[in-house]
């Protein structure tokens, strides 16, 4: 489908709910060449869930020993990365599936814009996190000269990632029906 090499990454802190289904999901995608998965310094069963991929050879785990937030596991995920487009994903989404990942592709594959922010929408369409998402897409290329200060952003990494691109090479995608748990729903 692709001449582009895809790699996702997947940065994750004390997310043993959910975790196992992301990363199963991005295993079996046929729109997936590599997935890469951050463990950053998680306190619960992450670590323990993520070993049993360690025989996959499409799947990488980094186990980081302290959290350090997710700018600079995302950059570690970068440096291992040997796609050409770069998929973000966070670890608590509950029902992944590969239309998702289908639009959050499309504008890239397409080489129309530079960056993807695939945002949730709830049941009214309406949603104020788009610029705060998770789920986005870039080339790896416009991303490398920016490693070093996204993995000093700790938490604002997001915000980091909107000011690398101007409006125009931005797009913006829903992705319906997708579902994160919210924080009190991982206690």
């Amino acid at each position: 489908m692709s001449k582009y090499c895809v790699s996702a990454i997947v940065p994750a802190f004390n997310e043993e709910k959910t975790v196992f289904n992301v990363i199963s999901t991005l295993q079996s995608s046929s729109l997936i060449n590599e997935v890469i998965c951050i463990n950053d310094g998680s306190s619960d069963r992450t670590k323990e869930i993520l070993e049993r991929f360690k025989n996959d050879k499409k799947v990488k785990v980094i186990n980081l020993d302290k959290n350090k937030g997710k700018g600079n596991a995302l950059a570690e995920g970068i440096k291992k990365a040997t796609g050409d487009i770069l998929i973000f994903l966070d670890a608590d989404l509950t029902n992944l599936t590969e239309k998702h990942l289908q639009l959050l592709l499309e504008p890239l594959l397409n080489d129309k814009y530079k960056a993807v922010l695939g945002y949730l929408v709830g049941g009214t369409g309406f949603t104020l996190a788009s610029n705060i998402t998770g789920q986005r897409a870039y080339y790896k290329a416009d991303l490398i000269p920016h490693i070093e200060e996204m993995a000093e952003t700790r938490f604002g990494v997001e915000v980091f990632l909107n000011g690398l691109f101007s409006k125009n090479e931005t797009k913006k995608v829903p992705l319906p029906g997708l579902v994160g748990l919210y924080k009190y729903e991982k206690e």
